[in-house]
């Protein structure tokens, strides 16, 4: 009877042994499963912070071409307009210096 007691301790020893192997197994699984995700997470993360970045210079190089394409526009008005006003003033400004030469 005794020898039976020791030999079912023994048995009840080896399956918390086992038991206890299998928790540090299903525990470094779940361990090794979240780091993975983690990483996932970050190279995710990265991924669209990197998209989202490149969106953004995107956009601002758009609004840039526009704003210098406005500026050239409205430059070239300008320069329009003072040849307008050259031209215009061309013969007034030629008669006046030949009328100081003559006169």
């Amino acid at each position: 009877m005794v020898q039976e007691s020791i030999e079912r301790i023994k048995q009840a020893e080896d399956g918390v042994k086992t038991r206890i192997k299998e928790a540090q197994s299903e525990s470094d699984k779940i361990i090794r499963e979240a780091r993975e995700k983690a990483e996932k997470i970050i190279e995710d993360a990265r991924k669209q912070a990197s998209d989202e970045s490149k969106l953004i210079i995107k956009n601002a190089e758009s609004e840039a071409e526009k704003e210098i394409s406005l500026l050239k526009e409205k430059n070239q008005a300008d320069i329009d307009n003072i040849k307008s006003i050259a031209e215009k003033n061309k013969k007034s400004a030629s008669d006046f210096i030949i009328g100081r030469i003559i006169g």
